[in-house]
């Protein structure tokens, strides 16, 4: 099933489990905070709004979205479109970063969302096509894998398959990485109509 996934330049590769967690906490946190009903996310805002967290610029981009989910997971939480298999499979848009395309990737009755996680990464970081990844793993559930992954790939790495890596997590890394680390909540609360002004 990974071996099938054809890989964009650019690749924004996302586990649902850890997505809906993040989401459902950041909307009723906020939501308290701010005394009022948050919209829900749009999907392609969101993917670009992290698309640009990790520096991608101009308007002649792929980008290529994968959500990586299980049996228990077929919709995004509090997102719009949320079906995984009806709206987020197969299916893209053009914006002013280039074209995104979006591929849902079920573990179900194959191997486990985790080790499927980490095979596609693997083999992402093998394409000679991908040259940004942009990661939304989930440390608590397979951290020290992922971090081994990373580090096995980024130390091997020649100049030309060598690639630009982004780590997006609630939490900063206790040990320094390889690639970069940057926030996830940015692009969420921008979706969501976090407004900064908000927040003074």
């Amino acid at each position: 099933m990974a071996e099938d996934v054809k890989f964009a330049e650019n690749v924004i590769l996302v586990d649902v489990a850890y997505f809906n967690d993040v989401v459902k906490d950041l909307k009723r946190y906020f939501e308290l905070q701010l005394g009022r009903p948050l919209q829900n996310i749009y999907v392609e805002e969101w993917a670009s709004y992290l698309a640009l967290d990790s520096g991608v610029r101009d308007k002649e981009n792929n980008i290529g979205v994968l959500f990586v989910h299980d049996g228990q997971t077929d919709k995004l939480l509090h997102c719009d479109p949320a079906d995984l298999n009806k709206d987020l499979n197969g299916v893209g848009f053009t914006n002013q970063l280039g074209e995104f395309s979006f591929t849902s990737v079920s573990s179900e009755g194959l191997v486990s969302r985790a080790n499927l996680y980490l095979d596609l990464l693997n083999i992402a970081l093998d394409s000679a096509d991908v040259k940004r990844l942009m990661l939304v793993p989930f440390i608590d559930d397979y951290g020290a894998k992922l971090m081994e992954v990373l580090e096995e790939h980024l130390r091997e790495a020649d100049s030309e398959k060598s690639k630009e890596v982004f780590l997006f997590n609630m939490d900063e890394p206790a040990h320094p990485l390889g690639c970069k680390w940057d926030l996830l909540g940015y692009s969420m609360m921008r979706a969501l109509g976090v407004k900064a002004e908000e927040l003074e």
